[in-house]
């Protein structure tokens, strides 16, 4: 598993950075995967959209229905410039209806630069009849950085969002080991559920799982931290 995430870590930089160098002067951004263009929702079904965007700095990413806000994170909220990352946005409509019809945008931002796309959805009958849609409640974590990178002795923030809706849920943190990452001190779960490593030494690289639990279930998502040594790294 450690050779696997080190492969798609490795094939990240080369992505996005020939040189392991962060630069604060400079932003970059585009999309790494996308729903499609249009969907056409079963009524009383489940629709899952989701966004991967890379950049630097390490972007943020939020969905919108018909210009409207849906969920996740305030874009006034100002991160590291220092970084480069891969950030993921994923929404989740249950129990669809004619309301839910409608333009949905995923937009993106590093730092200067701005994207964003577009994925109408319209609503189709169910094939089954008499379908019943029963809600889980199962809390749905919206906003996590698959990737994040940025410079030692820094404080990587990795994001734990929870879809609004969600209730009853308690979020954890646990290393590769599978222990908790949460000492209160070094490392430290902030109540909106991210997870802060203050002064990131290279020894603290590696995979970070966070999982949030509720009534209906849980689900876990990973990020992957790499620091870059100060040496190896220049700032302008």
């Amino acid at each position: 598993m450690m050779v696997g995430l080190m492969v798609l870590t490795l094939t990240f930089l080369a992505d996005i950075s020939s040189g392991l160098v962060i630069q604060s002067t400079w932003s970059h951004i585009r999309f790494k995967s996308l729903p499609p263009a249009r969907i056409d929702a079963r009524l009383g079904g489940d629709l899952v959209l989701e966004c991967a965007v890379s950049g630097s700095p390490a972007p943020k990413v939020s969905w919108y229905k018909d210009d409207i806000f849906v969920s996740h994170r305030n874009w006034e909220i100002e991160e590291d410039t220092s970084s480069m990352g891969v950030t993921v946005a994923r929404l989740r409509i249950s129990c669809i209806t004619e309301k839910d019809i409608g333009a949905y945008e995923c937009r993106a931002r590093a730092g200067e630069k701005e994207v964003s796309s577009l994925t109408k959805v319209s609503v189709v009958n169910n094939e089954v009849p008499h379908t019943q849609c029963i809600l889980m409640g199962r809390p749905e974590i919206t906003t996590w950085k698959e990737t994040l990178l940025v410079e030692e002795g820094e404080t990587a923030v990795l994001p734990c969002t929870v879809q609004e809706n969600s209730v009853d849920y308690r979020i954890t943190w646990t290393n590769m080991d599978g222990q908790d990452a949460a000492d209160g001190h070094k490392f430290y779960v902030n109540d909106n559920g991210d997870l802060l490593i203050k002064d990131i030494s290279f020894g603290e690289m590696g995979r970070y799982t966070c999982t949030v639990a509720g009534i209906g279930g849980t689900q876990s998502v990973h990020s992957f931290v790499y620091p870059l040594s100060k040496e190896r790294n220049s700032l302008n």
